[in-house]
């Protein structure tokens, strides 16, 4: 074989060169293989004649199940292996959308990148240094999301797709491999932090890493592919006319600034070179056309080491969280009176109606929101401790993160009308990935005490009543009890000691004389499941009966049955 001829197949492979240079690791995108490559492939051996090619077959196709975490470690285990890895002067990760993700969390594998987002010099891979350049093409940096942006077909496709990997998911026990993928995905918020950790400990000793940004893009929109909180020191180079998946196709276009003549100086160009064509960090700014996360003020937030403490104030159910900015003022108030520089993160997720809240994956989706949320907050505060304020929804999203991504780290917790399991294990997180929680236990939190409490009992759903029942976990702190329903706990005279808690670890006393919660709201506990399989029959009834009489010939029946659909929709969704 020549040092420039090459032909990559569907099942990919090792490509060797006499007396090889420079090693190329080409990762392809979902649903592809490596064939896919195969002009990208061309063009590496063109412009590094004496190099070595390693492309490999991802088990990322259409109804893959595999593991992502096992796939990058699959990939960093084949390198170590390589014979020649010690000799090569300098190795090149180039990534395709997907592949693009695997090559940065290789990357950070190989600098020594654990589990729980650190950095460890001890497990870095002798070779690591060695990579110096990282090529990615449509990179999906941030996550994937389904956008009205995108055309209907590929909308419907992206829609039937996550409809069938929930059901992989939830009846099945299976998790798709493009799930790891989404924008706040345990899989790549781990990814994120890891780089984050990374890029801190190698300082000025970066590799060089282009990324190119078709202008056509029809999958991904600009704040799927740039990742502002970890790619901030990325050269961002736009391709004309090129699409998602045809980037690779790498068309000769306009000369330089075309497709092929860009992707040749993403391989080889120097920094100055790539300065001189790369967007400018405004023109960054305004392709990343997300409106501002709600950190302290309206305008983009901005990195500050300084900051001592991070706090998230996050709200709950059929609530905007107008409420979360005052507690939060609270608290940014007392740092200062104490010396410390506080911020606050009061993004709202949106209004979440009662429907979504008892679907287990629309729950998920708000977890990998604040997944999302706390990768930019710990890019912008990297020297903050952070600690959270959560109310009903708000606390389950907190569980759900801890205990789905071992990457994120808390200090203190306080949760208000908890919808939680009772029997969560605090003691799994405790102190690896939490300091201290503190939870407030109602004397009349009837919404807890019917609706997640009952759910609990059913064993239905991974809800719970911890804000009626308190935790049973004795690392759990439990106030008991305090006076009033589902919201008791966001009264303004409890602000202060929330606060007090968050950044000095200093619970508030239990209250005496002690309170105790009323006979109503017991007797409602107790009979908490009864009461769903009521709710659901009185729900279900009516429709299954006007349903059974539309067998007859009466167009008015029909009607009524369209009539009580909508009314059901209406009350699930605006609840």
């Amino acid at each position: 074989m020549s040092n420039r001829k090459i032909v990559i197949s569907d099942d990919g492979g090792f490509f060797p060169v006499v007396d090889a240079q420079v090693l190329v690791v080409l990762l392809h995108a979902f649903d592809l293989t490596p064939k896919s490559l195969q002009r990208v492939a061309e063009i590496v051996r063109e412009e590094y004649e004496r190099s070595d090619l390693y492309v490999p077959r991802l088990p990322v196709q259409m109804f893959s199940c595999a593991d992502p975490e096992t796939i990058a470690l699959g990939i960093l285990q084949y390198l170590a292996r390589l014979p020649k890895i010690g000799s090569y002067r300098s190795i090149i990760f180039v990534g395709h959308s997907l592949g693009a993700v695997m090559a940065r969390k290789v990357w950070a594998l190989a600098h020594g990148a654990t589990p729980a987002a650190n950095f460890e010099p001890a497990q870095a891979q002798i070779w690591a240094p060695k990579i110096d350049r990282i090529v990615l093409l449509a990179a999906t940096n941030r996550g994937w999301m389904i956008s009205s942006a995108l055309s209907p077909l590929h909308r419907l496709g992206w829609t039937l797709g996550t409809v069938w990997g929930n059901i992989l998911r939830h009846l099945l026990g299976r998790e798709p491999t493009i799930f790891g993928f989404r924008r706040g995905a345990p899989f790549l918020t781990t990814v994120r932090l890891q780089c984050l950790a990374v890029t801190a400990a190698l300082a000025a000793d970066q590799p060089i890493t282009v990324q190119l940004l078709g202008t056509a893009d029809d999958y991904v929109a600009p704040t799927d592919n740039l990742d502002l909180a970890t790619g901030r020191n990325f050269y961002y180079l736009e391709v004309p006319a090129a699409t998602h998946r045809g980037i690779v196709a790498l068309d000769e276009g306009d000369g330089s600034s075309g497709a092929l003549g860009r992707f040749r100086l993403a391989l080889v160009g120097d920094r100055q070179s790539l300065t001189e064509v790369a967007l400018t960090k405004q023109d960054v700014d305004d392709l990343y056309d997300d409106a501002p996360d709600d950190y302290d003020i309206a305008a983009a937030a901005l990195e500050d080491s300084k900051v001592d403490h991070v706090v998230f104030v996050i709200h709950g159910i059929r609530d905007r969280g107008f409420w979360t900015r005052r507690i939060a003022r609270e608290v940014k108030s007392l740092a200062r009176e104490r010396g410390q520089t506080c911020r606050a993160v009061t993004s709202t997720y949106g209004y979440f109606p009662m429907g979504p809240f008892l679907l287990p994956w629309m729950r998920r989706s708000k977890v990998e929101w604040l997944l999302d949320q706390y990768v930019m907050a710990k890019a912008l505060y990297p020297q903050a401790q952070f600690s959270y304020i959560g109310h009903s929804n708000g606390t389950y999203l907190l569980a759900g993160a801890l205990q789905r991504c071992p990457a994120v780290h808390f200090q203190h917790a306080v949760f208000g009308g908890s919808v939680v399991s009772s029997t969560y294990s605090w003691s799994s997180f405790i102190p690896a990935q939490l300091a201290r929680i503190l939870n407030y236990v109602a004397t009349d939190d009837r919404v807890v005490a019917i609706f997640p409490q009952g759910l609990e009992r059913l064993r239905l759903q991974d809800l719970g009543g911890a804000g009626h029942l308190g935790f049973s976990d004795p690392q759990a702190i439990n106030i008991r009890h305090v006076e009033g329903g589902h919201s008791a706990a966001l009264a303004d005279t409890r602000w202060r000691e929330m606060a007090t808690f968050v950044l000095n670890d200093e619970p508030p006393p239990t209250p005496v004389p002690a309170t105790h919660q009323t006979e109503v709201i017991e007797r409602l506990a107790r009979f908490a499941p009864a009461i769903w399989v009521v709710l659901v029959a009185v729900i279900l009834a009516p429709g299954a009966a006007l349903l059974y009489a539309i067998g007859w010939p009466r167009w008015p029946l029909a009607v009524l049955f369209a009539v009580y659909l909508y009314l059901v929709k209406t009350i699930l969704t605006r609840a």
